[in-house]
């Protein structure tokens, strides 16, 4: 059986080519009588239309990228699956990728999106500041939205209060007596891992307690690279009484840490998460966690960029921050806050 073409939908729908044209590409002066008579017409006849031609007439491929640093957290699957539940509402796919902060690889997927030529991208990035990722975005000529990263070059991002979770985190160890609390993070090169750790240093000092670099680990995200530097602030002498995994995949790495030495969490040691999930919640026993609405999240991101998108004139200037706040969830793995460990 031939395909369907444009000619027998409009013979179909007893209308001219032009006007199944306009209706295709959602032309605004045509009428909702004559629109529903040409909807009916292609899905009676079961008319696709051609998705390539459509973007080359159009020059918008109706796809938005979303590259994230490993969309295996379980925390960015969720950002990812509200982000997407935005866009295809408003008629968009969303194209995930995944970097492993690294920068080559950013790069590489620059140039891709290029060629695949996307309407839009919400991202991650392993350095904030690198200036080959930066001009290579700007060329790109496309809205971005940075995702809990700092922007630049007039991009949008929605970014999470990171320093005021650390510092009800560092508020209430203290107020449970903990004097030695040590934080593994990300490389600084990232806005999450650089708030937490000035936050971290902060509070410390506005406590009035010396900053010992022996218990920071500010050197991955990733909790198979950070366990090595938790085994060895735990064999220090004396060991952190406390200990905050400054990531969302941290937690793992901080609990192994301690069961591999031989200790309890809760009562060797006490655990604070950087970012809520069900391992923190379900762990026994259970974590005390910094949380934000990680769906939320999502949303507010697809939001901005269809706002971009949707504008007809381009904006100039610096981009837009929205900043979501966090908050301290205290559970079992440091106590009530009153009583030391």
């Amino acid at each position: 059986m031939p395909a369907v073409t444009i000619r027998d939908v409009a013979a179909e729908a007893g209308v001219a080519i032009a006007t199944v044209s306009r209706v295709v590409h959602g032309h605004p002066q045509v009428g909702p009588g004559l629109r529903a008579r040409v909807e009916k017409a292609m899905a009676d006849l079961g008319y696709q239309p051609d998705a390539t031609a459509q973007a080359m007439r159009t020059r918008s491929t109706r796809t938005i990228a979303c590259a994230v640093r490993d969309s295996s957290i379980p925390e960015f699957a969720t950002f990812t699956r509200a982000a997407e539940a935005v866009m295809r509402d408003a008629g968009y796919t969303l194209m995930l990728a995944n970097t492993d902060e690294d920068t080559a690889q950013e790069l590489d997927l620059i140039k891709v999106l290029g060629r695949r030529r996307v309407d839009g991208l919400l991202m991650t990035r392993s350095d904030d500041s690198d200036p080959a990722v930066g001009a290579a975005l700007a060329k790109l000529g496309i809205p971005v939205v940075y995702i809990d990263r700092d922007a630049e070059h007039g991009a949008d991002s929605v970014v999470l209060d990171h320093a005021a979770g650390m510092r009800a985190a560092i508020d209430h160890l203290v107020d449970g007596g903990h004097r030695r609390i040590a934080l593994v993070t990300g490389r600084p090169s990232m806005r999450p891992a650089r708030q937490r750790l000035a936050a971290y240093e902060a509070s410390l000092a506005d406590h009035g307690l010396p900053i010992d670099r022996t218990l920071i680990a500010a050197d991955s995200f990733y909790a198979d690279q950070s366990l090595h530097r938790v085994l060895g602030m735990l064999d220090a002498t004396p060991p952190p009484t406390a200990i905050i995994a400054g990531g969302m995949a941290l937690l793992p790495a901080v609990l192994r840490g301690v069961r591999q030495r031989g200790l309890q969490v809760g009562r060797d040691v006490a655990v604070v998460a950087g970012c809520d999930s069900e391992l923190a919640e379900l762990a026994t026993p259970s974590v005390t966690a910094i949380r934000w609405n990680v769906p939320a999240w999502g949303r507010r991101a697809a939001e901005l960029l269809l706002e971009t998108l949707s504008s007809s004139q381009r904006r100039t200037g610096p981009g837009r921050e929205i900043v979501l706040p966090t908050e301290l969830v205290v559970r079992e793995s440091s106590g009530d806050g009153q009583s030391p460990i």
